[in-house]
């Protein structure tokens, strides 16, 4: 959600003109897009296994 934030940041100062503090923030928004698409996400990161083995201790 904060890539996008700065995507509107980048399009606001675009609009003023303001080509600098634009680069900056499509950079900024860029480098966190590409972050957040590195995580995964607990569950990718349990192997099958061990999902059913908690699966049945709980149930």
């Amino acid at each position: 959600m904060i890539a996008i934030e700065y995507y509107a940041r980048a399009v606001i100062r675009h609009l003023n003109g303001d080509f600098e503090l634009f680069e900056k923030y499509k950079s900024k928004a860029i480098e966190i897009y590409e972050q957040e698409q590195c995580i995964c996400s607990i569950g990718e990161m349990i192997p099958v296994g061990v999902k059913r083995e908690l699966y049945e201790m709980v149930s």
